[in-house]
């Protein structure tokens, strides 16, 4: 049984696809330019849409380990698409962005190494794995041996459902880290949080539903990391 459900069936949403689209749409564009119905300079400053959907493909393509190839498609697309519909001179609204994404690329890097998980488990099925920057995930496990997870948001958010997942060995722990953004975890009922996060400037949530039944032998699920400027809660 697959622990992500949206993993089951190849996706054929992928970048030479995109490409493939975009030309057609490239040519329909410059057809109904010459016959007058429409300026095809004004579409044209849409093109930096390309390289969002290329990002967007090549996440999709490279999951559940990722990559940073596709979020620099999308970041550059994003900022290139600001320029052409904005004013001021591309060195100025160039550096903060390069800033930025330098920053980003920096933290990715030192939350695998701090993490480290180790590559049979960061392949497993069993192993929940998700990176939102600038954007959002969801994810859905119904593996019966979760083994834990790893979970990361900056400027973006998350929401991840265990409530038909099985913990392996009754415990288990996700790692978060929340930088301007948010996420949600869901729980079966009777699950023991135990939260061991560090959160600045935000907060770790418990709200799933706590019975009078004593905690011993109950499933528990701990969440560590670091949570800044930003929040996330557990319910059931």
């Amino acid at each position: 049984m697959n622990a992500l459900d949206d993993t089951k069936a190849p996706s054929p949403f992928s970048p030479k696809l995109v490409v493939g689209v975009a030309i057609i749409v490239a040519g329909l564009v410059l057809t109904l330019d010459n016959l007058g119905l429409i300026e095809a300079h004004v579409i044209f400053r849409l093109w930096p849409l390309v390289l969002v959907a290329v990002g967007v493909a090549k996440l999709r393509q490279d999951r559940p380990h990722g990559g940073m190839g596709g979020w620099f498609l999308i970041l550059g697309g994003a900022f290139l698409l600001l320029f052409n519909f904005g004013r001021g001179r591309l060195t100025e609204a160039f550096a903060p962005m390069l800033v930025v994404a330098v920053g980003i690329l920096i933290v990715i890097k030192a939350l695998k190494q701090s993490r480290g998980v180790p590559p049979e488990l960061a392949g497993s099925e069993d192993f929940l794995q998700g990176t939102a920057i600038f954007g959002g995930f969801k994810r859905r496990v119904s593996t019966q041996t979760f083994k834990g997870g790893e979970l990361t948001a900056i400027f973006g958010g998350y929401e991840v459902d265990l409530r038909q997942a099985v913990l392996e060995n009754g415990q288990a722990r996700i790692d978060v880290f929340v930088l301007f953004g948010g996420g949600e975890i869901r729980v079966p009922e009777g699950w023991e949080i135990a939260n061991r996060a560090t959160a600045i400037a935000g907060a770790l949530n418990d709200s799933t539903h706590h019975g009078p039944s004593p905690t011993e032998g109950r499933p528990r699920l701990v969440v560590t990391g670091l949570i800044l400027f930003g929040g996330t809660e557990v319910k059931s």
